[in-house]
């Protein structure tokens, strides 16, 4: 045996209806579908009468979550899950939280909030401060001091790095590679004569020998 919903008139078996023991057939007085549109409405006119922002969800599609964050409607294969929550789903898409990690750390780590980095950035020209390489993602800072420096790009900071921060290490580095680079243009300005004087011996511009 039905019952007729008083607010959509529609009849429905007893599933459609949730469970109130002060009714008499125990069942809830309206429907399940009109039960949780008229809990939405009580919720939002509540909202407003305490002057609060209230939004229009109903146009998001089957299948997304509004975020409020970047306030648009995402996938909910992109929404954070939560075992927390009724609906399963957290408070903000995954992109969102990603982003607040990162702000959380570096707040934490180097002390910087997001201006902080986008003025870092602004001054850089948006490129990294050794090499010159666009969109550096990586803040670096004194491990002693724990001072951030600049903003780098990956190979750069991870150069740093790996020659532990020590100047010493970093010049020996680059006179190592100034030395042998000079070596190998004496080289090939030594083979180029060689060259020229093998020209000049077989009659002037002809072929060079194989090899030479």
């Amino acid at each position: 045996m039905g019952k007729t919903c008083p607010e959509c008139g529609e009849t429905r078996p007893a599933e459609g209806f949730g469970r109130n023991r002060a009714q008499p057939d125990g069942l809830s007085f309206y429907c399940l579908a009109c039960n949780r549109a008229r809990n939405r409405r009580w919720y939002r006119d509540a909202r407003r009468r305490q002057g609060h922002e209230v939004r229009d969800h109903s146009w998001v599609p089957e299948g997304f979550r509004w975020c409020p964050s970047c306030r648009q409607a995402v996938a909910h294969e992109d929404y954070v899950r939560s075992g927390r929550t009724g609906s399963g789903f957290g408070s903000q898409c995954k992109a969102c939280k990603r982003a607040g990690d990162m702000d959380r750390y570096y707040a934490r780590r180097y002390g910087l909030d997001r201006a902080g980095i986008d003025d870092l950035r602004a001054r850089q020209s948006d490129r990294c401060a050794l090499c010159g390489d666009p969109r550096p993602g990586h803040i670096d800072h004194d491990h002693e001091t724990a001072l951030t420096r600049a903003l780098l790009c990956e190979r750069c900071n991870l150069g740093l790095g790996l020659f532990r921060d020590d100047p010493s290490l970093l010049r020996a580095a680059a006179d190592y590679i100034e030395l042998h680079r000079a070596r190998a243009v004496k080289a090939r300005g030594d083979l180029t004569a060689a060259e020229r004087t093998m020209r000049r011996l077989l009659g002037g511009g002809g072929p060079t020998m194989p090899g030479v």
